[in-house]
């Protein structure tokens, strides 16, 4: 406990008023995760699951995340500009309700003189206070910046609301696509989301709640990983530390996390976009939850050859993407990371 209160403290903005502004070129430490309920839409039978606060992960030693703490004058001369881009609230029109995240919802914005569009995520919390805790998701938001992650452009603390500025992304997401994907079409996103995944992971952040309603597309078809409301950083002073805890969206969450121990943060991710590929090519799920009481779970562990007779594996067609799904898919998460390391370069070397 004193090394994350310690950590915590080494963490808090310099700002702690009422009234606390960052935008995306801040960047800074995070080590602590949250909790909450995670929905699937895709499935009639989905069951959301109520998460629990997760630390964090071990086993390898990746090249430790650049995380920089802002200088006190790069925090005042972007809380000035944040100030003045939303400085006038009859500038910007609130158009439409857009969804509802882990822990807030959002909604759709536009200037009425530039005409650009905003996606404004409001978080009710719990105190006034400006604590880490409760500015997770914005902190380790505000660090990232690849073309596969939508964009948080500043965040505003007032009161006991957080408020979080956001890219709109107009395409929808993957969970409002109808009916399964052609295999090309499929394969094209899935590509764009390991990319994403690659990035998150090499800044030491895992996701946790990677599934269909958290991929957002922009109307170019290109795809953009949000809502980092469940993630967690998972490597400490270039050590990976363990995760613990119940979080997640249930159909997309890997077998490790039910056990009750810790595990690896980096896996799960993995698993999540495996069950997604599944989900684009078959727009069901292989089963509800990967547990030893979900027959369809069961038959994948002990009776694979069965399984893939089943309806929805048939529509699978290609062999290749078969292949990849069993290998994200793997019971046994250091064969999964194995898996993914090998189609990443196997990737590169054909670039």
């Amino acid at each position: 406990m004193f090394f994350f209160r310690l950590f915590f403290c080494c963490l808090r903005p310099e700002n702690t008023s009422k009234d606390t502004w960052s935008t995306s070129n801040e960047t800074t430490k995070r080590t602590q995760n949250t909790s909450g309920k995670g929905r699937s839409d895709l499935q009639k039978e989905s069951e959301s699951q109520e998460s629990t606060k997760i630390t964090t992960t071990p086993k390898r030693t990746p090249v430790c995340p650049v995380m920089i703490f802002p200088s006190h004058e790069l925090l005042e001369r972007n809380k000035e500009k944040a100030k003045a881009h939303i400085s006038s609230k009859k500038e910007w029109e609130d158009v439409k309700f857009l969804g509802v995240g882990a822990f807030g919802y959002v909604r759709l914005l536009k200037n009425v003189k530039t005409e650009e569009f905003l996606a404004l995520k409001e978080v009710k919390c719990k105190s006034t206070s400006s604590s880490p805790e409760e500015l997770i998701e914005s902190i380790i938001h505000s660090q990232l910046e690849h073309k596969n992650v939508i964009r948080l452009f500043f965040w505003r603390k007032f009161g006991p609301t957080l408020f979080m500025y956001f890219e709109y992304a107009n395409g929808g997401s993957l969970g409002d696509l109808k009916g399964a994907l052609a295999e090309y079409d499929a394969l094209q996103y899935f590509e764009q989301l390991r990319e994403g995944v690659d990035f998150l992971h090499s800044r030491g952040v895992v996701h946790r709640d990677i599934k269909p309603d958290n991929l957002l597309l922009t109307e170019d078809g290109v795809l953009k990983i949000t809502d980092l409301g469940l993630s967690s950083i998972f490597v400490w002073r270039g050590v990976e530390v363990p995760l613990r805890g119940f979080v997640g969206t249930q159909n997309y969450m890997a077998p490790e996390i039910f056990t009750g121990r810790s595990y690896r943060g980096p896996p799960v991710d993995m698993w999540a976009c495996g069950v997604v590929l599944f989900n684009m090519l078959t727009a069901g799920l292989p089963w509800s939850t990967a547990i030893s009481n979900d027959n369809n779970y069961v038959l994948w562990v002990h009776r694979r050859k069965k399984i893939f007779r089943r309806k929805l594996w048939n529509k699978i067609e290609g062999l290749s993407s078969l292949s990849l799904i069993k290998q994200l898919l793997a019971v046994d998460p250091s064969e999964r990371d194995s898996n993914w390391l090998q189609l990443r370069r196997h990737e590169n070397t054909h670039q």
